[in-house]
């Protein structure tokens, strides 16, 4: 149980260090003089049609006519990951950081432009927060372990639920 925990903990600081990491890589951009924000893409059509498209074509992934990303799948094989010990946990939630960025971004768009209106120590605060909630459903697994019955059971669900998560994708 302990080693768990341990495994855990390593998970959630590989997070929070991606987060801290990307705040101080947006932060020095902005002290450059680089227009950071969120949102100001947006205002140009040929950013508007470029994610309409790629948005298309990751709904005919989830709808199984077009496989996206399945080449990702093999960077879980890097080195880094395959450390035994709490350095491959570490390096596990630093990858899932940036796996799961684009697909959470949408939800955290207020709290990132938040943060970049703010000095650096309000930012990076946010940052933080940011990474301990994409870290904390793991963390409390591993100092829960009783949780993981509540969990769904893998099956044939996984994949009409896929399907289904498409047609949003097309309406956006």
């Amino acid at each position: 149980q302990r080693r768990v925990r341990l495994h855990g903990i390593a998970y959630t600081v590989g997070i929070i260090s991606s987060f801290a990491l990307l705040a101080a890589m947006l932060y020095v951009l902005r002290r450059g003089g680089a227009e950071i924000g969120w949102g100001f893409q947006l205002q140009s059509p040929v950013m508007v049609a470029t994610l309409a498209y790629i948005l298309f074509a990751f709904g005919l992934s989830l709808s199984g006519i077009l496989p996206i990303g399945t080449s990702l799948t093999r960077v879980g094989g890097s080195r880094l990951l395959q450390r035994t010990g709490l350095s491959g946990s570490f390096f596990a939630g630093m990858l899932a950081t940036v796996v799961a960025t684009p697909c959470t971004a949408p939800f955290m768009g207020a709290s990132i432009g938040y943060a970049l209106t703010q000095p650096f120590v309000v930012g990076l605060a946010v940052f933080l927060s940011l990474g301990l909630g994409l870290a904390l459903p793991f963390l409390v697994l591993a100092f829960m372990p009783g949780l993981q019955r509540l969990l769904p059971r893998p099956g044939r669900w996984m994949e009409t639920m896929k399907q289904f998560l498409a047609f949003p994708l097309y309406g956006t």
